[in-house]
């Protein structure tokens, strides 16, 4: 009840609380649908209700907050449908349209509980965000830089973005490590987290520590494990594509999931489903490269094969030539051996001597005209069978 102080009537505050419940209670009989951010689910497990702060956010800034109540019943309802709908549980950072009443409480102030969640509100949500983010980076001339740089032929030092624990982490190791070529694969994890409140910004710090070690790596990969479109909303997100987009090597992909295509996937040089995926592709480089190198040394021992067998041939070739050249030198100078001996056949002093012919000599020295002998000299004729020796008298 008032009382009078000093002719002034106060209130209680339970008198003012219960007034305003009043009040709000007869003001506010129906429900109504309202969109906000859900900051945060603050879900006890013990009791089995959850009480979420809900904020609306404008230019970056928040314009309005209020805490909200959901009862067991109507979370335990209203969470698997959720589910159901965007294979994700509700969870903290994301936004939602929900149905409910405002309430007032003497306690606990104003809040508003809520009735009913409708999930597919908060995947229009997210590909809201998504067109935002494509044509903003579409706008600045970056959504396709990354896919312009160069890749290595054989990748062989990689950069992890991942969480240790998570499957998909463990799957592309799995694969990376047991190749039945043992292909050498050196991987280096920079852990951050991949989903929820933080991932955005972990992501960013895990790539700008990348960055400067860049020369250090072939390329970056982003592995993640399977989950649903509200938890790949943070890979919409403008600020972590635009890293992704302007970063100086290769991004690659695997963030496990099969329905629409993310921002982050589209900017990166390039995207797998899933982890194992990735890893097939980076081996696949290896093989490809193998194949190169198996086939260029099949086609080179052909060519020097075919180079061989070829000069094998212009051996043979010039060795026929040079023997029959040879021989035909051989039978040329036999002729000419032969005509030779017959002149000389025909010269020889004997068959000079044979056919009546005779040689006369003085002192040794041939005779060629009668000038070359004097009265009294001693000459000496030869015929075929005998020597005469002469003096030379007037």
């Amino acid at each position: 009840m008032s009382e009078l102080v000093n002719n002034i009537k106060v209130f209680s505050l339970s008198e003012v609380t219960k007034s305003v419940e009043k009040m709000v209670s007869e003001r506010y009989r129906s429900s109504f649908w309202v969109k906000a951010e859900m900051i945060k689910l603050n879900l006890y497990t013990a009791s089995g209700h959850a009480y979420p702060d809900l904020v609306e956010k404008k230019d970056g800034r928040i314009v309005a907050q209020l805490r909200a109540i959901i009862w067991k019943n109507d979370f335990e309802r209203s969470n698997k449908i959720f589910q159901q709908v965007t294979k994700e549980p509700l969870k903290d950072g994301i936004t939602i349209m929900f149905q409910a009443r405002i309430t007032y409480s003497s306690v606990y102030g104003l809040s508003l509980q809520i009735i009913d969640i409708n999930p597919s509100f908060s995947l229009g949500e997210l590909e809201i965000e998504r067109q935002q983010t494509i044509e903003r980076l579409k706008a600045e001339g970056i959504f396709d830089m990354n896919k312009g740089l160069p890749f290595p032929i054989v990748p062989k030092r990689l950069a992890l973005i991942s969480v240790a624990t998570s499957k998909g982490f463990s799957d592309f190791n799995q694969v990376i490590e047991t190749n039945p070529a043992h292909y050498k694969v050196f991987t280096y994890l920079f852990p951050s987290l991949l989903q929820g409140d933080n991932a955005v910004e972990t992501m960013i710090e895990a790539l700008n520590s990348i960055s400067a070690v860049r020369d250090s790596f072939d390329a970056v990969l982003i592995i993640r494990g399977g989950g649903g479109d509200i938890g790949l909303s943070c890979y919409n997100n403008y600020e972590l594509c635009r890293a992704i987009a302007q970063f100086p090597l290769p991004v690659l992909t695997g963030i496990g999931h099969s329905t629409n295509e993310t921002v982050a996937e589209m900017v990166a040089f390039r995207n797998a489903i899933t982890p194992t995926e990735l890893a097939d592709f980076v081996l696949g480089c290896f093989e490809n490269f193998n194949d190169d190198v198996v086939s260029l040394q099949r086609t080179l021992i052909d060519f020097v094969s075919d180079c061989i067998q070829t000069q094998r041939l212009r051996i043979a070739s010039l060795q026929q030539h040079l023997i029959l050249r040879a021989k035909n030198k051989i039978a040329k100078e036999q002729d000419n051996l032969n005509i030779t001996d017959k002149y000389l056949t025909l010269l020889n002093p004997d068959n000079l001597l044979s056919k009546g012919y005779s040689i006369t000599t003085l002192n040794g020295m041939l005779i060629k005209s009668v000038s070359d002998i004097q009265n009294g000299d001693l000459i000496e004729t030869k015929l075929s069978n005998g020597t005469i020796k002469s003096r030379v008298t007037d």
